[in-house]
């Protein structure tokens, strides 16, 4: 099979030996001609999933970003979106090309940095903050692909639940913070850099360990209940299925999901939890994830920043290394 890139128009004036067309080999768009802010913008527009959003997040017009991106198409000689009334997404070519883009945009970020640092020969510290499942999951890869990209760069962190991290953000104390919780202060921005589930499970000689039958949330709240603190990520998506957990009877709270985890292997609870958490634990059949009303809960792990996006270039190289929606 013969994959050929789709015609786009362009503003050749009908000449036919301009443009590409589906009988024309592809041209190789001279490297000078890959504009680094077009670049980002295909990146924006993948993952805020509309031109005028994409628009917002580079701080341009949406005529502006319209241009650009036709321009882009023109010089690539493939469509790279499919513009829609509820929105715009990627051609397979177009993700393919931000796929690549996106390891462009990283490493221009980790040489921005680099040279950052060279200023005065030191890098100013940088404080992250993370919630606690992001930051025993995610932030040790990120801070180790930081460190081989901008070695001179002195990273903080301060590790605690999604609203501690917000209000670290909000003082200025924090000049990024990574969150699970579905809110976040007015007065901070928030991207969204990946998806997690927060799922039930139980321990495996737990009696609905074995059931396929979807348990109800009257069943599940009839035993103990093996939920995070308030103020957490995972606790805030528990309660949008099961609302409010501080009265009720039988709910234990734990601080951590490795505290969760210790109680399931000892008890017959069963724990509401993050599947980014737990991943291990399910792959080893330590314990089992149940089928259970209104669950698996779908939930946006966001990045956050006060005022304008971080110009620290250590700040952006990280936000690239995220995927956290780095500026343009």
């Amino acid at each position: 099979m013969t994959w050929r890139p789709a015609q786009v128009p362009d503003d050749s004036g009908g000449d036919p030996h301009r443009g590409v067309g589906p009988d024309r080999p592809p041209r190789r768009p001279s490297p000078d001609a890959l504009d680094l802010i077009n670049i980002r913008l295909l990146l924006a527009l993948e993952q805020q999933g509309s031109i005028n959003r994409a628009a917002t997040a580079m701080h341009m017009s949406q005529p502006s970003a319209s241009a650009r991106l036709r321009r882009f198409e023109r010089i690539v000689g493939t469509a790279l979106l499919e513009r829609r009334a509820d929105g715009s997404r990627l051609t397979p070519a177009g993700r393919l090309i931000a796929e690549w883009a996106g390891e462009v945009a990283n490493a221009l970020d980790g040489l921005s940095a680099a040279i950052g640092s060279l200023s005065q020969g030191t890098v100013h510290p940088l404080l992250v903050a993370a919630s606690l499942t992001i930051a025993e999951h995610l932030l040790p890869g990120w801070l180790a692909v930081l460190a081989e990209r901008v070695p001179a760069a002195d990273v903080y962190s301060f590790v605690g639940n999604s609203a501690a991290v917000c209000q670290r953000v909000v003082s200025g104390e924090a000049a990024l913070g990574f969150i699970e919780s579905p809110e976040a202060p007015l007065s901070l921005t928030a991207t969204t850099f990946a998806t997690d589930e927060v799922v039930a499970v139980v321990g495996r000689a737990h009696p609905w360990s074995g059931v396929g039958d979807t348990v109800a949330v009257a069943d599940l709240l009839a035993g103990p209940l093996i939920v995070r603190e308030p103020g957490s990520g995972t606790r805030a998506a528990a309660e949008s299925v099961l609302g409010d957990l501080s009265q009720r009877a039988g709910v234990i709270e734990v601080q951590s999901s490795v505290a969760a985890r210790a109680a399931l292997a000892m008890g017959r609870a069963v724990a509401i939890l993050s599947v980014l958490s737990l991943g291990e634990d399910i792959r080893a059949q330590r314990l089992v994830r149940i089928p259970v009303e209104g669950f698996p809960v779908v939930r946006a792990l966001r990045t956050v920043w006060r005022g304008q996006p971080p110009r620290d270039p250590v700040a952006r190289a990280l936000l690239g290394i995220a995927g956290g929606g780095g500026p343009g």
